[in-house]
């Protein structure tokens, strides 16, 4: 008998490779209260892929320092130890896509380019908003990961073509749910649920289609919402005309102003169209960050 395809998606999700060792143990570290920084320090730097990948975000523009951060204990420092879980919990999972990366290079490629403009867009409007900008940015890099998941599990239905190359609207998820019995987003609060991921990054992820509908963290996806529709269109700006993002932000999101005033946040048009602009002239600093994963 044929296997559904909600049973292959379950499949897929449960044979997940587990935790590297590294990170597992860096997260018992890090969700001791008493734990030092000696002891973050530690227990990376058997990992030499991850060390470098937290220097290079310490010293990376968005945290902003003035002087070079040469050491390991240093960076841990100016990062934090959550931030530091986080870039760890990160990197494992864009590293556990290698194999498929390498396979479908240019749509993988191309959803990367994306996701870190996503990222950028994310911190920016989080700062703002007097979010913590670090998670938004987390989140904006790992928000379409069921989108992986999906190629990954359908080889020959999921084409890239179709579903990694465009903008996700309220069809195309329609579509996804009757084809494949899940959406990108729902399979990603999945897989980062069973990765333990901080349940702010689980929510951002699994509800950024669906703000109005999450329970807890309600900004933080509505945050993720926005900026991936920013990044698609900074990646495509001969999709827009007159580089109206105004018009871009009302036709796809048509309530979205009402929705955020529905939890006490304003969205103006001026702070839509800054963040646009923003995101526009600096996106491509994301490539170092690009680098620092990817390396």
């Amino acid at each position: 008998m044929k296997t559904s395809k909600s049973a292959l998606i379950k499949q897929y999700i449960d044979s997940f490779p587990v935790l590297p060792m590294t990170v597992i143990r860096l997260m018992k570290v890090t969700n001791d209260p008493g734990c030092s920084v000696k002891e973050v320090v530690d227990t990376i730097h058997s990992d030499q892929s991850l060390c470098l990948t937290v220097l290079k975000i310490a010293n990376s523009v968005l945290f902003g320092r003035p002087q070079k951060v040469d050491s390991l204990k240093m960076a841990v420092v100016i990062l934090g130890f959550n931030e530091v879980q986080r870039i760890a919990l990160t990197k494992a999972l864009i590293n556990s896509f290698s194999k498929l990366a390498r396979q479908h290079k240019p749509f993988v490629d191309r959803f990367w380019t994306h996701s870190f403009a996503c990222a950028m867009a994310a911190r920016i409007i989080a700062q703002d908003l007097h979010i913590v900008p670090e998670i938004a940015f987390m989140g904006g890099l790992i928000h379409d990961i069921g989108k992986l998941i999906m190629l990954q599990t359908f080889a020959e239905d999921y084409g890239p073509e179709r579903w990694m190359a465009g903008l996700s609207n309220e069809q195309t998820l329609y579509d996804e749910l009757q084809m494949f019995s899940f959406t990108h987003d729902m399979l990603g609060g999945q897989l980062l649920k069973k990765w333990y991921f901080p349940e702010n990054l689980i929510t951002a992820v699994a509800y950024h289609h669906r703000p109005e509908e999450a329970v807890k963290e309600k900004i933080l996806a509505h945050v993720i919402q926005l900026a991936d529709l920013f990044s698609f269109y900074c990646c495509n700006r001969e999709l827009m005309e007159d580089d109206d993002i105004l018009a871009v932000v009302h036709t796809s999101l048509p309530d979205v102003q009402s929705q955020w005033s529905d939890f006490g946040r304003s969205l103006e048009d001026a702070a839509i169209t800054g963040w646009f602009h923003w995101l526009v002239n600096n996106h491509e600093q994301g490539s170092a960050l690009n680098e620092a994963f990817f390396h």
